[in-house]
């Protein structure tokens, strides 16, 4: 091989080397200087706020947890009009646990009713109420609805909490619900 040839090959690799750094110190700083989220934040909501510029708030569950429950907070809050006008709340428990409440005033949403189309209901107490409890463990496509109880509440309407967190997460905050819409519902609230 002549010694031009020679060259032209160790001046290749030199090239190729010299990009292969240039292109890791480009990805570095950009790595370096990209704003990244901060883990420990979270987008808490105010859902009594929300509550209370609802259509009849009275009429609409608004939980509060006690101090000693732990560190509970809502990420998504809303109130939806239409044929099946429902009101929300998504939560987040204190093992990071998602738990969410639908009341629906005028019958569940086909979205809803759909769910639990795929599973029996079975009956179960909570707090001394009687409520019907989906278990959706075993399907596939379960989503936030893997344990999904309903109850029909005494000045009408219905009643689902649903979730993926623990079971007594679930119930607690059902058992929550139904209190403070029974609460207010008679003026004690």
């Amino acid at each position: 091989m002549s010694s031009a040839r020679e060259r032209r090959n160790r001046q290749n690799v030199f090239t190729l080397i010299g990009a292969l750094l240039a292109s890791l110190g480009i990805v570095l700083v950009v790595v370096l200087i990209s704003v990244r989220p901060d883990p420990s934040s979270r987008a808490e909501i105010d859902w009594h706020a929300i509550h209370n510029d609802t259509p009849q708030p009275v009429l609409l569950v608004d939980p509060v947890f006690a101090d000693s429950d732990g560190d509970w907070w809502a990420n998504r809050a809303d109130y939806r009009d239409g044929q099946n006008p429902e009101w929300y709340i998504g939560f987040v428990s204190p093992t990071n646990g998602f738990v969410a409440i639908h009341q629906f005033t005028n019958g569940v949403s086909p979205e809803v009713a759909e769910v639990l189309d795929d599973a029996v209901g079975s009956p179960v107490a909570i707090e001394g109420s009687r409520w019907t409890r989906y278990d959706r463990s075993e399907l596939e496509n379960q989503g936030n609805f893997r344990n999904v109880y309903q109850i029909t509440l005494p000045k009408g309407g219905i009643l689902i909490v649903t979730g993926t967190a623990d079971v007594t997460e679930i119930e607690f905050v059902a058992s929550l619900a139904l209190e403070s819409v029974n609460v207010q519902g008679t003026g004690k609230g």
